[in-house]
């Protein structure tokens, strides 16, 4: 059930890490989706399901060396220029892995035994396994400390700091489980104990990439969720202005915050477009003194209603305009004024009673 619960959420995040980065390298994405494939693969309710441990082990091992791959790739995207990380090295050892597990698995009853414990094609695979993954861990591992070192305080550090144990974690557990032959020759270890406390430091190693995955990924996930509450809040005022005015509408792309970023132009584009509409005696229509938003929404809703009549006053001078960095939050705030207030309603039944008026 462990196994089962650290696989998923490292699943989790990994596709978070995909959501995240849209485009650009995703290799923290493939480290953490490799990982989680590998530790479900592994656990034993899996292996006495597929009634065979060796070759789980194999397809297990292979997505390990695939998530280290991706940490050398991690580490050599932030170099300028980037520095490509060529694919035959994996390739080789999943060739010579492959091969010594044709020679192991004829001889799977032997398990445990001395002779096995030391053939040839089992300690070439566990020196195959055991050299790529410490190399790419201890490359990975120095450049993540540099960087938690220059980064300024926070979730993003703190996450990277809880990595770098988590990297150190598993070269302990690289090291102890990748060589079973060594260790089971100076300890006292029968081969079904081995197992266990492999497993059992593997998945502390595990619990720390989690712990850390989810503090850098974090802010990141923060970012979605209120670019996703911005396209909610502003969507009522954009479906009015694209409706009015289609020629705003820019083209489509599956992106939370370039979606926002987009719909917050296209609302710019359309409140420009209808400004020539606003009746200058909309100040006389408020009864109250209103906030800005909602004055915005409640000349957009006559605009809205002096378009369609056909009035226009060219000379219209422009309204307040909020800092970029507010922008996002103005147009929440006017969408649900536009969307809820009374004054608006009520400016929008004296635009309607004057269009009939004119007309």
């Amino acid at each position: 059930m462990i196994s089962y619960l650290s696989a998923a959420l490292l699943a989790a995040i990994g596709l978070a890490r995909l959501m995240t980065v849209r485009a650009g390298p995703r290799h923290l994405a493939t480290f953490f989706l490799s990982m989680a494939a590998g530790l479900a693969l592994s656990a034993d309710a899996t292996v006495r399901f597929l009634g065979d441990d060796l070759l789980p082990r194999l397809v297990t091992n292979a997505l390990q060396l695939l998530a280290m791959r991706a940490l050398v790739q991690l580490v050599r995207s932030t170099r300028s220029p980037e520095k490509p990380t060529p694919f035959w090295p994996i390739l080789l050892c999943w060739a010579l892995m492959v091969l010594c597990y044709l020679d192991i698995a004829p001889h799977r009853l032997e398990v445990g035994t001395p002779a096995f414990q030391w053939r040839w094609s089992v300690v070439v695979y566990q020196v195959v396994l055991t050299t790529y993954g410490m190399a790419c861990l201890v490359m990975f591992t120095r450049t993540l400390a540099r960087s938690a070192k220059v980064r300024p305080q926070g979730t993003f550090r703190t996450g990277l700091r809880i990595l770098v144990c988590a990297a150190v974690a598993t070269i302990v557990w690289v090291l102890f489980s990748g060589l079973p032959s060594l260790w089971l020759e100076i300890t006292d270890l029968a081969d079904l104990d081995f197992l266990p406390r492999a497993r059992l430091v593997g998945l502390c190693a595990m619990v720390l990439w989690v712990a850390g995955g989810l503090f850098t990924t974090w802010d990141g996930a923060l970012r979605l969720v209120r670019a996703w509450r911005g396209i909610r809040a502003v969507t009522p005022l954009w479906k009015e202005l694209v409706a009015a005015h289609p020629q705003i509408a820019l083209p489509v792309r599956h992106d939370l915050e370039f979606t926002l970023y987009r719909r917050v132009i296209e609302i710019r584009d359309g409140l420009l477009a209808v400004r020539a509409h606003v009746p200058p005696q909309l100040g006389d229509w408020l009864r109250t003194p209103v906030d800005g938003p909602t004055r915005a929404a409640a000349e957009l809703a006559a605009a809205l209603v002096m378009r369609e009549a056909g009035r226009s006053w060219p000379n219209h001078p422009a309204g307040p305009q909020p800092s970029v960095r507010d922008e996002s939050a103005w147009l929440s705030a006017m969408s649900s004024a536009f969307t809820k207030s009374r004054v608006v309603r009520e400016v929008r039944e004296r635009a309607l009673a004057e269009a009939g008026r004119l007309s």
